[in-house]
């Protein structure tokens, strides 16, 4: 049933991909990459984006971890059609309960010839594995188990030896088109013998996606080029099953800015994260898109209806693609800048609560006007909260700023604002002009010599917001208060 509802899919257009998540492992920019790109050929083919759970591991992988998982995709808009949590004609969507289903897979491929207990253990498949790499030779299993009688294996399990199951590989070569690389060969000898299933019963990964993709109905996968090793290992078994295989196709490796593989300490670390730092996820996908595939400017933060509309896999570079911060960076500033100022207040408060910003101290439209004022600097998301903490108290002065308290000007130029201030006249910007050509006149001070020590007067730090948008947010008695803090030094 499953085999002609596939082909249907290919000839109408559509595709079926598969987005594998781990509950143990937070999303990362590799899967941001995969996902985005996925999603975008789902909005080109009006094909199905499915959510499958890899949850073999039991130890580390519990309901909790399956809850942060999804709350972190569906934080990035990765959106699905079928999986854990909605459901779908072609479940179940967890590896976990599909034992059963994997456990009769590898019994019919025994069955048939294609498999085959494996008693070797782990000790002397290690010893074997060190000798053929001291002879300079890739480490490939001898195959010893293989052409074992049906006696041979009973007196094995009767002396209590458990077997783990292996494919057993034969033809000269196993060839496939892949979507990014084209035309790719794997030699049989290359491959080996490999493991499919446990001494426990449970499935390896091979066998497990491979039985995955067949029972979803699978057209295209999409992943890094770090499981291209894999594809041949999956095409065998899903040959042996009497499938024909999806199409499979692997993005560039991706590399952080020392030129290394992208690593945890690189950059590949959990979304969420950048999601919590102030990153919108549209910033985010359209950065990750970008890794490889060149059809996005950037200049922008793209939704992924507008990527879907020019994407084509086969326009992915082979090339290792680097991971930008700085690029990141900019488009997210730009998308940023871009929100009305109550979406914009949203996106800031992970970076805001971080540093402790008293929202109970501001109504909204208060928060409206300080979010606004530090509209125009927007860096990082982070910048943007110190920006606005300025607003809310006086900042320990670091070192360049008590070397501005320290000098001749500063006390002179605080002293003569806070006797301006007592008009209390400081409205609007025409206010903030007076008081400026006020204390300028008073002090014969101008730029630097006088600007430096206003701004560290009134906010402590040597750079921030306008400061005509401090002074009138702030108001006069606020500022008289913040200069108060100053008396003595």
């Amino acid at each position: 049933m499953l085999r002609p509802y596939r082909k249907r899919l290919k000839q109408s257009g559509q595709n079926k991909s598969p987005f594998r998540a781990q509950p143990h492992r937070r999303p990362s920019r590799r899967n941001g990459q995969n996902g985005a790109l996925q999603l975008s050929l789902r909005e080109k083919t009006g094909g199905k984006f499915i959510l499958r759970i890899e949850d073999t591991d039991a130890r580390r992988s519990t309901a909790d971890s399956e809850t942060r998982l999804l709350e972190s995709l569906k934080r990035l808009e990765l959106c699905w059609d079928e999986g854990p949590d909605i459901g779908g004609k072609f479940g179940p969507y967890r590896q976990s309960e599909k034992f059963d289903r994997y456990r009769k897979v590898t019994d019919d491929l025994v069955e048939s010839g294609a498999a085959y207990p494996c008693y070797c253990a782990r000790e002397e498949l290690e010893a074997e594995r060190k000798t053929l790499q001291a002879a300079n030779k890739p480490p490939r299993y001898s195959g010893k188990c293989r052409s074992l009688t049906v006696s041979e294996r009973a007196a094995k399990e009767k002396d209590g030896a458990a077997p783990s199951c292996r494919f057993k590989v034969t033809g000269r070569e196993v060839r496939f088109k892949d979507g990014v690389r084209g035309e790719v060969c794997f030699k049989a000898k290359d491959i080996g013998d490999f493991i499919i299933a446990r001494p426990d019963g449970s499935a390896a990964y091979y066998l497990a996606s491979s039985v995955d993709d067949i029972d979803m109905g699978i057209t295209d996968v999409i992943r890094g080029e770090d499981h291209l090793s894999n594809t041949p290992k999956q095409i065998l078994i899903m040959r042996s099953l009497g499938f024909e295989p999806p199409r499979f196709c692997h993005l560039p490796i991706i590399l952080g800015a020392d030129g290394q593989k992208l690593s945890k300490r690189s950059g590949a670390a959990d979304v969420s994260k950048l999601l919590d730092a102030g990153y919108l996820p549209s910033a985010l996908n359209t950065a990750m898109a970008m890794l490889g595939w060149s059809k996005v400017t950037g200049q922008s933060a793209e939704p992924l209806e507008s990527m879907a509309r020019i994407f084509d896999i086969t326009d992915v570079s082979r090339s290792p693609a680097r991971y930008d911060e700085a690029r990141l960076d900019n488009i997210n500033q730009k998308a940023l800048k871009a929100l009305p100022s109550k979406e914009l207040i949203e996106a800031l408060t992970p970076s805001l609560e971080a540093i402790k910003f008293p929202f109970d101290n501001f109504d909204e439209k208060s928060l409206f006007k300080i979010v606004d004022a530090t509209r125009d600097a927007l860096g990082k998301p982070q910048d943007a909260a110190e920006q606005m903490i300025q607003f809310a108290r006086l900042s320990p002065p670091d070192k360049t700023a008590k070397e501005i308290v320290d000098s001749p000007e500063f006390k002179i130029v605080a002293n003569a604002l806070l006797a301006r201030l007592e008009r209390n006249d400081l409205v609007g910007q025409s206010g903030y002009k007076a008081v400026i050509e006020s204390v300028s006149s008073k002090t014969g001070l101008k730029s630097r010599k006088l600007f430096q020590p206003l701004r560290v007067a009134v906010t402590g730090a040597v750079s921030g917001p306008k400061l005509a948008d401090l002074f009138i947010i702030l108001g006069p008695e606020e500022i008289k208060k913040r200069l108060g803090n100053w008396s003595g030094k």
